[in-house]
C-alpha cells in the first residue's frame, strides 16, 4: 500500500483488522505444541546461512501454455539454479539445459568463490534438499561433498525426506519467477543469450529493488537489509553473474581444476543443442 499508493499502515492497525475479521494465521508446531523457526532470523548475518534449490521451468503448472510453448520452440534453458541467502533474501541464479550432480557442485563452488571475492569470511551453511543434481540422499556423497566444500569454510546439511518446509524460503521465490519474471519475459527471448539478459535484469532487481515481508526483513530489499547491517561487505556482492551451466564447465578453469583435485571421472556431454550465439 506504501509502495503502490503512498499510504502507510501500521503493523497494529493491520493486526486489529485480521483480529477483527477472525483471520487466523497459519503455523507449524513443534511436537510440544510450540512455534518454531527456522532460523533466528533477527540474529543471523548476512551470508551465513543459505538455501538452495533447482525448479523446472517447463513444469507446465504455474505459466499459460504459449509460454511453455515459446519456450520450447525457442530452446531456452530448462532449469533455474537458485541459491538464497536467509539473512537478507539475496538470491544468486543460474540457469541450465541438464540437471545433473557435476552442475550441482560446481554452481555451489562458483557461487562460494563469489563470496570469498567479496569478503565474506565466516562459515557459510547451505540447506538443500535430497535431489539427484545434490547428494540424491546418499549419506556418502554427502560426506564426499562436505570434505571438498570443507576446503571453502562450507557445510551442506540435507533435509530430512518430505520436509519440504525445511526450504520455505527458497520455495517461495519460485511462484514470484513464475509471476513477475517468466510470465512477462519469456515470450520476449527468442534466444538464450536474451534469456540470460533479463534473467540477469530479474535478478539485479529482485537483490536491490525487491522489498521482502518474510521473517526479519521489515519490508527491506535484500540491498537495503544488507546496508542496516553494516557488515564489511560491498553491496556489489548482490551483482551475481547469471550464468548457464553448461558454458561454466567449458570456461570456468578454476572451477574445474578444484573439482578436478577432489573427483574422479568426468562430464560426458550429452546431444541437448545449446544457443551459443553470445
Amino acid at each position: 500500500m506504501q509502495k503502490k499508493y503512498g499510504i502507510a499502515i501500521s503493523e497494529n492497525t493491520i493486526k486489529a483488522i485480521l483480529k477483527r475479521n477472525n483471520v487466523k494465521k497459519k503455523t507449524r508446531k513443534s511436537y510440544n505444541g510450540k512455534h518454531r523457526p527456522l532460523y533466528d532470523y533477527e540474529a543471523l548475518m548476512p551470508f551465513s546461512e543459505f538455501q538452495l534449490d533447482t525448479k523446472h521451468l517447463l513444469d507446465k503448472n504455474a505459466l499459460p501454455k504459449e509460454v511453455y510453448e515459446h519456450m520450447k520452440d525457442y530452446n531456452l534453458p530448462l532449469y533455474e539454479w537458485n541459491l538464497i541467502d536467509i539473512g537478507t533474501r539475496t538470491r544468486f541464479t543460474a540457469y541450465s539445459y541438464e540437471l545433473g550432480s557435476v552442475f550441482g557442485l560446481m554452481f555451489i563452488v562458483f557461487a562460494v568463490l563469489w563470496l570469498r571475492a567479496h569478503n565474506v569470511r565466516g562459515l557459510i551453511k547451505i540447506r538443500l534438499d535430497n535431489a539427484m543434481e545434490f547428494c540424491g540422499g546418499s549419506e556418502r556423497k554427502l560426506r564426499q561433498w562436505n570434505m571438498i566444500l570443507s576446503t571453502l569454510g562450507v557445510i551442506l546439511e540435507a533435509i530430512p525426506a518430505g520436509a519440504k518446509h525445511l526450504m520455505a524460503v527458497v520455495e517461495n521465490s519460485h511462484r514470484d519467477d513464475d509471476e513477475y519474471f517468466l510470465m512477462i519475459h519469456a515470450e520476449r527471448c527468442n534466444n538464450t543469450k536474451t534469456f540470460l539478459y533479463k534473467a540477469q535484469q530479474w535478478q539485479d532487481t529482485w537483490n536491490f529493488y525487491k522489498p521482502s515481508h518474510g521473517k526479519g526483513m521489515h519490508g527491506l530489499t535484500p540491498y537495503r537489509k544488507l546496508k542496516k547491517s553494516k557488515i564489511a561487505i560491498n553491496s556489489h556482492v548482490l551483482k551475481f553473474p547469471v550464468l548457464l551451466m553448461e558454458d561454466l564447465l567449458k570456461t570456468a578453469g578454476l572451477i574445474t581444476l578444484f573439482l578436478k583435485s577432489h573427483l574422479t571421472g568426468k562430464y560426458v556431454y550429452t546431444k541437448c543443442r545449446l544457443c551459443l550465439d553470445f
